[in-house]
């Protein structure tokens, strides 16, 4: 079903009923690739490109429940949960913040309430476990170990485990408080070190209530869907859902490295090459240029802990230190660090990303995120403007920020998971990527393009104007001539007319081959196919039965017959052909490519129609195009033998 007129489903139906597709880049550009560079989803409803507000918008890619192998989804630790008044049940957090819930669903803020004393344990005949506390309710008590929770009806003297089975408890273990609903003594709830749980028959069998609860502790983000939680546990995260994965944060393995040749008790430490650094708990600041095996001591040392390091990948020399409050730079590979906090609103630093060529600093802080100037080249000026980029992020403490390849930013917010936008000085580092998949790679004639990081009015190239389809704050989508040249051509983009960036102009390099495909996919790396019977975007969680064909949407194809006008809307009507031989691959083995065309009503965009075997294996079938020898992107197809 068809969420609204923006769906890519609805859109692709329409184009198909109506005889016509649904525009020349908004509608489909915008929906495969936008929103991975923040477009709202408003502006694919216009066939002309609506440019998205301007400011930092997040989007959340990674929630708050963790895949733990329990009775329910799990997320961080609860240090007390009690009930209200109001069938109201209430959660403290291991950060401190208290939640309320009426629907056991949703959660809420409270600001006020605060937890109750914990109950005084109750003297009886025997305890369960050693330690164990109980409580009483009505007839029955109930007892809360370390491992398990228990159940008594003859007054302590024989326990029933409620939570475990085959040696270990199904909602998880480190029992920190148990409520019993004040009208209903078998209605029960846990707090334990994997979240918060209930209970309607007295423990016989368990819900989680984690779904919607901002508790998952992510504390460092080792990749951008890797990340270590605060009980040192690494996970990944997939649809959503963090999965825990073999392995140790990667940092906390660089300290205990150095910390055997510095012997020093290391809280920080970063590498780039050869050349590494180290901060100690008593604000030490250490580095190497021989992969750690010999260490230079700074004479300066900061008021606290250092709690993180970041070193430019490019040039190892450049380097930034958190101490509580306080940043520090170098320029020099460590020999001398400056304070360069400059402005920044007083609050502790977590998280550190930079990006030296634009000379400007991201931090993760308590007070959330903040973005600066700062030269990493040599000992400039402090930083004095900061600004708070948080956004629409929810009011928690932001515990690390990354900056990827594709300039944009991840943040991991105390308690409420990983999000992500786009830099807000993208666009102050610009970028041509292909428009199919936002990777660096070459473009061909005809090809669909982006221009990542900048607002764009005109574009040339030796006296050729390159048209322009659509731009807004974050990227621009140009089509590369027909009739461009192979070889490494040089840009000139000029910035638009009603951005910051109107009188900017760059000078962007761009490799043309005469082939270069690309499949297009969406933001989550799923293919865009449609099936030719129907002419519906095929959904990439539903499998595609053997035999059937579909017609796979593509650029970087190069030049057509007959030629076609650049920049032009392929006509519905016999669209022109691709000129050279496109081939197909699945799984490694050949399969019939029926046709290739430029697609209807669309600029850039090339359809190669695929005939699926009528034999093949059920599952995940990766698929790639050939033409010229040059191979796309692979993507994964889903197929049913039938």
């Amino acid at each position: 079903m068809c969420r609204d007129d923006t769906d890519v489903r609805c859109l692709t139906a329409n184009v198909r009923r109506t005889g016509r597709r649904a525009g020349t880049l908004a509608s489909i550009a915008v929906l495969a690739i936008g929103l991975a560079e923040g477009q709202t989803p408003s502006a694919l409803s216009n066939p002309q490109l609506t440019v998205s507000p301007a400011g930092v918008s997040w989007k959340r890619v990674a929630g708050t429940t963790i895949s733990a192998g329990l009775a329910g989804p799990a997320s961080g630790p609860v240090a007390a949960i009690w009930y209200a008044a109001g069938s109201r049940l209430l959660v403290q957090t291991a950060s401190a913040r208290v939640f309320e819930t009426t629907d056991f669903v949703r959660w809420r803020l409270n600001t006020t309430a605060t937890p109750p004393q914990p109950l005084r344990t109750m003297p009886v005949p025997a305890l369960p476990e050693a330690g164990a506390k109980v409580q009483p309710a009505g007839a029955r008590l109930y007892a809360t170990g370390t491992s398990n929770l228990y159940a008594s009806d003859d007054n302590g003297r024989t326990w029933l485990n409620l939570t475990g089975f085959n040696n270990r408890s199904v909602i998880g273990g480190g029992f920190t408080a148990l409520a019993v609903a004040p009208a209903n003594p078998l209605e029960i709830a846990a707090a334990n070190r994997f979240g918060a749980w209930r209970s309607l028959d007295g423990g016989l069998s368990w819900r989680a209530l984690n779904e919607d609860l901002p508790n998952l502790l992510v504390r460092r983000l080792a990749d951008r869907r890797l990340a270590a939680l605060a009980d040192g546990t690494l996970a990944t995260v997939e649809s959503g859902t963090w999965t825990p994965v073999d392995g140790s944060d990667p940092e906390i393995a660089l300290r205990a490295r150095f910390g055997a040749t510095t012997h020093a008790d290391l809280s920080a430490a970063a590498l780039a090459g050869t050349t590494a650094y180290a901060g100690t708990a008593n604000g030490r600041l250490l580095s190497s240029h021989d992969n750690g095996a010999s260490w230079h001591e700074a004479p300066q040392t900061t008021a606290g802990q250092i709690s993180r390091i970041w070193v430019d990948a490019d040039r190892p020399d450049s380097a930034l230190a958190a101490s509580g409050a306080h940043l520090f730079r170098t320029v020099n590979g460590g020999q001398f660090w400056d304070e360069v906090t400059g402005a920044l609103p007083s609050a502790q630093i977590h998280g550190i990303a930079a990006d030296r060529s634009a000379g400007v600093v991201y931090l993760a802080t308590d007070r959330g995120l903040f973005s600066g100037s700062l030269s990493l080249n040599d000992a400039g000026a402090t930083a004095t403007r900061w600004q708070a980029i948080s956004g629409d992020l929810p009011a928690a403490p932001a515990w690390d920020v990354r900056l990827n390849a594709d300039n944009t930013l991840t943040v991991a917010l105390d308690g409420y998971g990983v999000f992500e936008a786009p830099a807000p000085h993208r666009t102050q580092n610009v970028r041509i990527v292909s428009g199919a998949d936002l990777t660096e790679r070459p473009a061909a004639p005809g090809s669909l393009i982006s221009v990542l990081g900048a607002k764009v009015e005109a574009v040339r190239n030796e006296g050729i104007n390159w048209p322009v389809l659509a731009s807004s704050n974050e990227s621009s989508q140009l089509q590369v001539p027909f009739e461009a040249t192979a070889g490494t051509l040089s840009l000139t983009l000029q910035g638009a007319s009603d951005s910051a960036a109107a009188q900017e102009h760059w000078s962007v390099p761009l490799t043309v081959k005469d082939a270069a495909p690309a499949i297009f996919v969406d933001s989550e790396g799923a293919p865009l196919i449609l099936d030719s019977a129907s002419g519906l975007v095929v959904d990439p969680k539903i499998a595609i039965p053997a035999g059937s064909t579909v017609e796979v949407l593509a650029t970087g194809l190069g030049k057509v017959v007959p030629e076609w006008p650049t920049g032009r809307p392929a006509p519905v009507d016999t669209p022109p052909a691709v000129a050279g031989t496109v081939t197909a691959f699945l799984d490694g083995r050949p399969i019939e490519v029926t046709r290739a065309i430029l697609a209807p009503d669309y600029v850039g965009y090339y359809l190669v129609e695929l005939a699926i075997p009528a034999i093949v294996n059920r599952g995940a079938s990766e698929l790639r195009i050939v033409m010229n020898g040059v191979e796309s992107n692979r993507v994964k197809l889903f197929l049913d033998p039938l």
